[in-house]
C-alpha cells in the first residue's frame, strides 16, 4: 500500500506570517493537530503541531505574560522543514508507520518533486489502515 492511498489530500496549510492564535483557532476549529507551513508556492516552510505551542511558555516573562502574544508568527515556533520528516506519494505506507515510530513524529507531510505540499499523513491515518487490514470482518448477527 501506498502513502497517496490514505493520506489527506490538499490538507489545510498557512503561510510562515501566520500568527500562532490563527493557527491555534484553525487547528482547533478543523479537529486537527498537525499544520503544514508553505510559501506563496505551496513549498513546505516547516510544520506547526500541538507540541509546537509548549515553544510559548519559553517567552513567558517574569509575572508570566508573554510580550507581544499577539504578533508570534508559527514561523517562530515551527519545526523549521530541514528537520521535518517528509515523503512522497509513492512512499510505502510502512515506511512511513516505521518512521513514526523511529523518529516519534506523528504527521508526515507529503510533497511532490518540487517540496509542494500534496498531503499529510498522521499517525491516525496509519493506525485506522492497520484495523482495516487487520480486523476481523464483522459478525453477522443478524
Amino acid at each position: 500500500m501506498r502513502v497517496h492511498e490514505v493520506m489527506i489530500h490538499d490538507p489545510q496549510t498557512v503561510p510562515p506570517t501566520t500568527t500562532v492564535w490563527t493557527a491555534l483557532a484553525l487547528m482547533r476549529q478543523a479537529d486537527i493537530r498537525h499544520l503544514p507551513v508553505v510559501d506563496a508556492d505551496g513549498v513546505l516552510q516547516g510544520i506547526v503541531s500541538n507540541r509546537d505551542f509548549r515553544r510559548l511558555l519559553d517567552l513567558l516573562d517574569p509575572d508570566g505574560r508573554i510580550p507581544h502574544v499577539r504578533d508570534i508568527t508559527v514561523a517562530q515556533i515551527m519545526t523549521e522543514a530541514a528537520r521535518v520528516v517528509t515523503a512522497q506519494p509513492e512512499t510505502p505506507l510502512v515506511n512511513i508507520a516505521q518512521v513514526m515510530v523511529l523518529r516519534k513524529v506523528g504527521a508526515v507531510p507529503i510533497v511532490d518533486a518540487r517540496d509542494r505540499v500534496v498531503g499529510i499523513v498522521t499517525q491516525k491515518d496509519v493506525l485506522r489502515e492497520l484495523v482495516r487490514q487487520l480486523a476481523p470482518p464483522p459478525l453477522n448477527l443478524g
